[in-house]
């Protein structure tokens, strides 16, 4: 997919025609989006301005002498433009836009030279209001991040109010500074003014969803003006989403439904792998056929499946219902076109409340999933929820493979197929017949990989209890794990060996016997 190249530019004013022409033309080489601050365009002059560019654009005009905002796009790449918010003083244009297949937020802004922190909010305001979670702010804020590394022969850092309200929007908004994240310890700037004063006034904000998006960004060359243009490049990957990590959804522990067939579950895989089924594991040990630790996995197993089918079938149940409300508003909005009767908008309103009562449901499963410390403060409003899956979802994607022979891949179909046959050499053997050769060399005792106790631990082990008992003129020899084994029985002969040390040999038939050799020293008989 090719890369999508967005510029950001203070023109200082483009009123004469020679300029913008060489402006228009220079921009339109370089960027297939190209975002112009302080234009100095008006209403009058949009039509003609929009004819010279020769292709889409937007504009937010105020005077022939200060401000304007433009954002012209060219023809080389598909997009659709679905709500545009543009403001009359000239200071930004807000876009709800789909490029690519992909739906973003494009903001274009000219911020104030004085400390006015009420103008940020008021661009947060707007940003959320068209709820996507993929957002792109770019342009003139005439505010530095970072006072240290942004300027250079600063005396006093100006506008620290609004410094404190971008950081505060960042936050909320889930922005990042991606030209200093990509470039943590270089010192460029985009301005330069009197006393050789400079200062990086000019970067893109972009929310967390998209970073891997970004190929690169970097602060370019500036011409017929004193800041230099900055830039970013994207590439929109179709990655298509797989079944992703599978999460256990607590919530169902309140449904009594649920519950029921867990319990269920838990008693269908002890009752297949039980070595008795006549034990009653209430008051008995059970014996299985497997080992505890696979029964408790083949428990997990059991109770995933029901969880995803039980949760499945709530979604598509859950689905349908909110369809069949929303088509009734549909259908009741229909009425009071026709006749505004207070009957129908109370029939409304409960059906808008049953939905919202549904919807808020998915919301605090949302919460929950987002580990949201924000669910009893309420600093955070549902639409926020509700995007926060979907912003995180990029982390778990690879937009670029690089191979062994450093040949780099963005395809997404290219690299599945490439980690599926990376993971299919990996776990099959060249030469089968090998096997058994494999498996031997792995069990010697130079393998550092695995514990195996020597021969001195063995024979400790072999020789700490063993028991020789004649019955009724029948031998059995008994070894038990390091335990002392004392039957009495007047038929009985016992031979024990403990710890190398005790040697007993006892004889139970109205005679007693009795020899006992006590660390090589006393013999007793």
């Amino acid at each position: 997919m090719s890369t999508i190249t967005i510029g950001s530019v203070n023109c200082r004013g483009l009123s004469e025609t020679v300029k913008r022409i060489d402006i228009f033309t220079k921009y339109k080489d370089l960027y297939d989006i190209t975002i112009l601050v302080d234009t100095h365009s008006t209403s009058e002059k949009e039509k003609q301005w929009l004819h010279e560019w020769g292709y889409v654009g937007k504009f937010s005009s105020y005077s022939s002498k200060s401000r304007g905002v433009a954002i012209l796009f060219k023809n080389t790449f598909e997009f659709k433009i679905h709500e545009e918010t543009i403001d009359l003083m000239g200071n930004f244009i807000i876009l709800d836009i789909t490029i690519q297949d992909y739906r973003i937020t494009l903001a274009a802004i000219y911020g104030p030279n004085n400390d006015d922190p009420v103008f940020f909010e008021n661009i947060k305001h707007k940003i959320s209001h068209y709820g996507n979670s993929s957002i792109v702010v770019a342009g003139d804020w005439n505010v530095v991040q970072d006072y240290d590394m942004d300027t250079l022969h600063y005396r006093n850092e100006n506008n620290p109010q609004s410094k404190a309200k971008i950081h505060e929007v960042m936050h909320e908004l889930d922005l990042l500074d991606i030209w200093r994240q990509q470039h943590p310890f270089d010192n460029r700037y985009s301005w330069r003014g009197p006393n050789h004063k400079q200062s990086r006034l000019d970067y893109f904000m972009i929310t967390s969803d998209i970073e891997a998006f970004v190929v690169s960004s970097d602060i370019g060359i500036s011409y017929r003006s004193d800041h230099s243009p900055v830039l970013i490049n994207l590439r929109f990957s179709s990655q298509i989403r797989g079944k992703g990590t599978w999460k256990f959804n607590n919530s169902l522990l309140r449904e009594t439904e649920f519950i029921d067939k867990v319990k269920g579950d838990i008693k269908t895989v002890i009752e297949e792998y039980e070595s008795d089924p006549s034990m009653d594991i209430e008051t008995e040990d059970k014996q299985f056929n497997i080992s505890y630790q696979l029964l408790w996995d083949m428990i997990k197993m059991k109770v995933r499946g029901s969880a995803i089918s039980f949760s499945s079938f709530q979604k598509k149940e859950g689905n349908k219902k909110e369809k069949e409300l929303l088509y009734k508003i549909s259908l009741l909005d229909e009425k009071l076109l026709e006749n505004n009767l207070p009957s129908v908008y109370q029939e409304r309103e409960g059906i808008e409340l049953e939905l919202k009562i549904l919807r808020e449901k998915n919301v605090k499963g949302i919460i929950t999933r987002a580990k949201a410390r924000w669910q009893v403060e309420g600093e955070k409003g549902s639409n926020y929820f509700c995007n926060l899956e979907k912003k995180h979802y990029t982390e778990k994607i690879i937009p670029k493979l690089i191979l062994e022979d450093e040949t780099e891949i963005t395809d997404p179909s290219t690299i599945r197929n490439e980690q599926k046959q990376f993971y299919k050499k990996l776990y099959t053997s060249c030469k089968p017949l090998l096997l058994k050769t494999h498996r031997d060399t792995f069990l010697q005792h130079d393998n550092p990989f695995i514990t195996k106790p020597n021969e001195e631990e063995n024979n400790k082990r072999n020789n700490k209890d063993i028991r020789i008992t004649k019955r009724n003129n029948k031998e059995r020899i008994t070894k038990r794990n390091n335990k002392d084994i004392r039957k009495r029985n007047n038929k009985d002969i016992r031979i024990t060996k403990r710890n190398n040390k005790d040697i007993r040999i006892t004889k139970r038939n109205n005679k007693d016997i009795r020899i006992t050799k006590r660390n090589n020293k006393d013999i007793t008989g």
